[in-house]
């Protein structure tokens, strides 16, 4: 159908749309920290017995967009397996769960049936039983170097001991200094506004006396993120709207086409130039139409337009070249009698015509270069001589469509697809939301959850899956190709709206196999086909060139091209002071 647009197409730009308020709203864009971190951490060391330390962590952990049923802790038992563990939580589930592994003993916090997002505290207290605090020396990883997620404000304070020279290590393994643990009161702390991800801590300093402990109170809440998703999410949808609409408008207008100006009649029989003549008719007034306004100019006519073949009037009118096209050229080939087509045990069986020598030569060569000497060709598995000619069929219709002069500006290319499928967008959108639950999503999302950055995500994902799928509107035909255009669009409605009585005046007139060619080709072929079987011409009229066959056999000729696929066969356990790393516990944080 002339100026047809699938509306695929708008629900494309309509899914992209979705898909980019869906983000929002799940708080993968535009959150301000849709990615998984730290808030803050205090913690807490004070000696407990006569050589292990109490360890208070005090942790507001923000699970940003992912789904996490709580706080994790992986503590290595240098200093002996943490126990007296306890834990709490005043917005989330903090059951304890503990497990030896690799590493040393996991702490889990929270239920296995139950997920959170977004920000909660958790409060992890217990014992490093052997700390080493008899010896005199305090020498404790806070946390080990190699953490996951950075931290915004990480505070480290020792209590009930009397340090002389305390020192504070910070950054990757091994590294010295980088921080101070001063004197405060009777305590002693060291901040880090932020800590950097992967840094790991180790503090310690000679134990001259012991103190009371003091039980600290727990700091502040960090501040909340404004939760503005619903409302980025719903914003989205004018958005991405007025986006795809500025595109569409623009493609539209762009993708106009030469009309002969005037009615139906001057638009359709304006003065043609002939085919493959190339420059614009003189002396004729033309207007510019939109593709959607062009079915408006067809009326019905019951001859096919003259000086074009059908696989010319298949490329007018939807505008690509591809399998069709070539398809249609056979069924000409037939029509002509130039080739034979038969069926055989279900295969299609073509051969050479009584009039294949009144082809010009190249076609001619075409049809020697399928055949290859041979007297008959049972199509329905691979042949190369017939996959080697039909891509020189598809190569040469490119090249004379190209020289043409139908198309003021994109004329199709074989197998280019102005537009392309929706199935390579909508997978890629799909594999994006298969990425919601992972850090992956972190990685491809991260940039944008800004806000300003999140709106400018919205403007310009809709645009560009516009600019795919509206690209289709972009060629634009020439006075002479609408003319042609116009004439093609018309006999084909008077080939789908065919009775059996229209049949058999094409059949008494000799035009039966000419229009059953045209039929193939402008895809009325089921409509004729129905037709021809409410008539009173017999299925033999056809002889042994019936071009129907190209349509109802068509699965026999996408085996014979199409080639088959080939498938193949086919941490450290004691401490040893100085530096990141170097001391006891330590281990790393993160959520499960």
């Amino acid at each position: 159908m002339l100026g047809r647009f699938a509306i695929w197409r708008h629900l494309v730009v309509l899914f992209a749309i979705v898909v980019s308020s869906v983000l929002a709203l799940l708080g993968l864009i535009g959150s301000g920290g849709g990615s998984e971190r730290f808030d803050s951490k205090q913690i807490t060391v004070s000696p407990v017995g006569r050589d292990g330390v109490r360890v208070r962590e005090v942790v507001d952990e923000d699970f940003g967009f992912h789904r996490r049923h709580g706080y994790e802790r992986i503590i290595p038992n240098d200093f002996g397996g943490p126990h007296d563990v306890t834990a709490s939580s005043p917005d989330a589930n903090a059951d304890v769960e503990l497990a030896f592994v690799r590493k040393g003993t996991r702490i889990r916090l929270g239920d296995p049936n139950t997920t959170y997002t977004d920000q909660h505290r958790y409060v992890l207290a217990y014992t490093l039983p052997d700390a080493r605090l008899s010896t005199g020396t305090l020498n404790l990883d806070i946390i080990g170097p190699g953490e996951k997620f950075g931290t915004g404000r990480f505070e480290v304070i020792v209590t009930g001991l009397v340090l002389d020279n305390p020192t504070c290590n910070v950054g990757r393994s091994g590294t010295v200094g980088g921080c101070t643990l001063a004197p405060v009161g009777n305590d002693y702390r060291v901040v880090f506004t932020p800590l950097e991800k992967s840094d790991g801590v180790t503090i310690g300093g000679t134990i001259v006396g012991f103190t009371n402990v003091v039980e600290l109170p727990l700091p502040a809440l960090p501040g909340r993120r404004r939760d503005h998703r619903q409302a980025l999410a719903l914003a989205m949808i004018p958005i991405g709207l007025f986006a795809a609409m500025i595109v569409y408008v623009a493609d539209r207008r762009r993708g106009r086409n030469e009309v002969f100006a005037g009615g139906a009649a001057e638009a359709a029989y304006g003065r043609l130039a002939a085919p493959g003549a190339t420059g614009p008719v003189p002396n004729v007034a033309t207007r510019l139409v939109p593709d959607s306004k062009m079915d408006d100019l067809a009326t019905t006519e019951f001859v096919p337009p003259k000086g074009i073949d059908p696989w010319h009037g298949a490329v007018l009118l939807g505008e690509r070249i591809n399998n069709s096209t070539v398809s249609a050229w056979f069924s000409a080939l037939a029509a002509t009698d130039a080739i034979t087509l038969r069926q055989d045990e279900g295969k299609l069986v073509v051969g050479v015509g009584r009039r294949r020598s009144e082809l010009d030569p190249s076609d001619g060569a075409l049809v020697d270069e399928f055949m290859n000497g041979r007297t008959e060709v049972h199509l329905g598995e691979y042949d190369s001589h017939f996959a080697s000619a039909w891509k020189q069929v598809k190569q040469r219709q490119g090249t004379f469509i190209k020289s043409s002069g139908w198309w003021r500006k994109g004329p199709p290319k074989p197998d280019g697809r102005p537009g392309g499928g929706p199935l390579g967008f909508v997978v890629a959108a799909g594999a994006l939301l298969l990425f919601f639950g992972g850090s992956v999503a972190s990685a491809l999302f991260g940039v944008f959850h800004l806000l300003p950055l999140a709106l400018i995500f919205g403007l310009v994902v809709p645009a560009v899956a516009a600019l795919c799928v509206y690209a289709t509107l972009l060629p634009a035909r020439s006075a002479t190709g609408s003319a042609l255009s116009l004439l093609t669009e018309s006999f084909r409605r008077f080939l789908v709206a065919s009775e059996g009585q229209h049949v058999e005046w094409a059949w008494k007139q000799g035009l039966l196999r000419e229009y059953s060619a045209w039929a193939v080709a402008l895809g009325a072929a089921a409509a004729w086909g129905t037709a021809l079987e409410h008539s009173n011409v017999a299925a033999t009229e056809f002889g042994s060139a019936n071009p129907l066959l190209v349509y109802s056999m068509a699965s026999s000729f996408s085996n014979s091209y199409t080639a088959p696929s080939n498938t193949g066969s086919g941490g450290s356990s004691g401490f040893s002071g100085g530096g990141v790393g170097g001391g006891g516990g330590g281990g790393s944080s993160g959520s499960w």
